[in-house]
């Protein structure tokens, strides 16, 4: 029955009121499907719920972005990763053909069968005012419109984080083909659809969000996660430091008021069998012998090493292995783990990419993958919500605010970390911040985090691609040109809204030539 559920969604995205053909072999209208199967609102929203969830934590495009953040390195061809590591940056190939572009397409095509199939179950609830069941029987109605809100929130405002542009798909009767909406229109309009949703919690006592299988998230925790995922998905429109600045100050006071409400403790999700798992960490911790499947990235070394001799690209003289760094940070021990084999590393495809550090937080050494019961899945942590706070008074200017923070005697970098206070000025604050979303948060953050944090401060490396175009496959169906971003020819292009589609060379280090 599962496969009959996905096809009507794919044909009610559509607005179809054709027959529609069933294995069985019966044939059933759309209106006539609604009417027989009266838990098909609830398997469209545990689909778009569960569908939403997992694409946030993505291998496909989560270890992408990794790489372009320099959070991680490879030399592998699996899913064209050694491209996406390689210095220079090289231009995304925006061919469906290439390895590299089904991270792309995945993650687009992924946020809008998600976006589609809520967007249904809200058209059979608030228009066509239908009730829905859950397969027991059981009247779901109010708890699929919150889950169905939930879902096209945080895949139309994912969307326009990950991607340059888009179409908002709020009507099932939509038949604009073309891609209109700026990134900037796709995250405010997600975050309507957030704001939506924490109105409909308020009114919803008994509220039963069991979409997730194996898994039932509290009323208090689904109002928290809002609120931070809202505070994530608003600071990561920018695509520069100067379109960051140029939000102004009620925009930044948005994002800090999400924050506020936010987590402030770690939330995480335990593996059931069949169930959400944090893919992205998955595989970044994932190991090969004693070595990494996708090591650390050389910067985050860099970042810890106290005595500042770790250099920003691996000794290219395949006579000098890097020895272990010392670091003042406690945290850097128990998160990573030093080791003298390269592992997957090819020299031949460049020794400046190499790394002695793989990550150790979350699953490795206990465990070999995340996807096995009991499995503890970090999907929204307390320091991203602090960091969130602390940038966002970095914008207003409130330098004492934002240190303050970070100074806490709560903050991981104290409590677990021992490091010494940060000085209130922009420079230090900024420092900061980029060495807590690089060690603290990593691959916890998810899909584009702390890729977007260092986009929007100019610390990508020349050359990066600030943002994924639409895929080829997609421009193609309507006529429209293919186009794509990234290489070091091309830093400091723009985009269509005249956003930085490519970064300039002003990152953290600079770039290879």
């Amino acid at each position: 029955m599962k496969k009959i559920f996905f096809g009507l969604a794919v044909l009610f995205s559509l607005g179809s009121c054709e027959s529609i053909g069933f294995d069985d072999p019966s044939t059933l209208t759309n209106a006539e499907a609604i009417e027989k199967i009266k838990s098909l609102g609830y398997v469209l929203t545990t689909s778009s719920v569960q569908t939403a969830f997992n694409t946030t934590t993505n291998n496909a495009g989560g270890s992408h972005f990794s790489l372009w953040a320099d959070q991680s390195t490879n030399t592998n061809g699996s899913q064209s990763w050694w491209d996406f590591a390689n210095e220079p940056r090289l231009r995304l190939n925006n061919n469906s053909a290439y390895r590299g572009n089904a991270a792309v397409r995945e993650v687009y095509s992924n946020f809008y069968q998600s976006n589609l199939d809520a967007t249904k179950v809200i058209d059979l609830i608030e228009n066509q005012k239908l009730t829905i069941y859950d397969d027991k029987g059981a009247d779901r109605t109010k708890d699929c419109l919150i889950g169905a809100y939930y879902a096209k929130g945080v895949s139309q405002g994912y969307l326009g984080a990950i991607f340059d542009r888009g179409l908002i798909v709020d009507d099932v009767n939509l038949k604009l083909k073309e891609f209109p909406n700026s990134y900037k229109e796709l995250i405010e309009n997600g975050i309507k659809h957030l704001d939506k949703t924490l109105q409909l919690i308020a009114e919803t006592p008994n509220l039963n969000f069991d979409f997730l299988k194996g898994v039932t998230i509290s009323k208090g925790d689904l109002v928290l996660l809002i609120n931070s995922l809202s505070a994530r998905i608003l600071s990561s429109v920018a695509r520069d430091k100067a379109e960051a600045e140029n939000l102004g100050s009620p925009y930044w006071n948005r994002v800090l008021a999400y924050a506020n409400k936010g987590f402030t403790t770690d939330y995480t999700i335990t593996t059931t069998v069949g169930g959400y798992y944090n893919a992205l960490v998955d595989v970044l911790e994932r190991p090969y012998g004693t070595a990494s499947y996708v090591p650390a990235d050389i910067k985050i070394a860099y970042l810890a090493d106290k005595t500042k001799k770790t250099p920003t690209a691996y000794p290219t003289n395949n006579s000098i292995i890097l020895g272990p760094i010392e670091s003042d940070d406690k945290r850097f021990y128990q998160y990573f783990t030093y080791t003298s084999n390269f592992g997957i590393l090819l020299e031949a495809r460049g020794r400046g990419l190499f790394s002695n550090y793989m990550r150790s937080r979350w699953m490795y050494p206990k465990l070999s993958t995340l996807n096995v019961a009991g499995a503890v899945n970090p999907y929204f942590l307390a320091e991203e919500t602090r960091l969130l706070r602390a940038e966002a008074k970095y914008w207003l200017k409130d330098y004492d605010g934002a240190a303050a923070e970070l100074n806490a005697s709560t903050a991981s970098r104290k409590q677990k970390g021992g490091l010494p206070d940060v000085i209130a000025n922009a420079s230090a604050l900024r420092d900061a911040i980029h060495y807590e979303y690089a060690i603290e948060i990593d691959g916890a953050g998810g899909t584009f985090v702390p890729f977007s944090f260092m986009r929007r401060n100019d610390l990508l490396q020349g050359g990066t691609p600030t943002q994924f175009p639409i895929p080829q496959i997609q421009l193609e169906l309507i006529g429209e040109p293919v186009y794509t971003f990234g290489g070091n020819e091309s830093a400091g292009e723009k985009g269509k809204f005249g956003e930085l589609g490519t970064a300039r060379d002003n990152g953290w280090k600079p770039a290879s030539k």
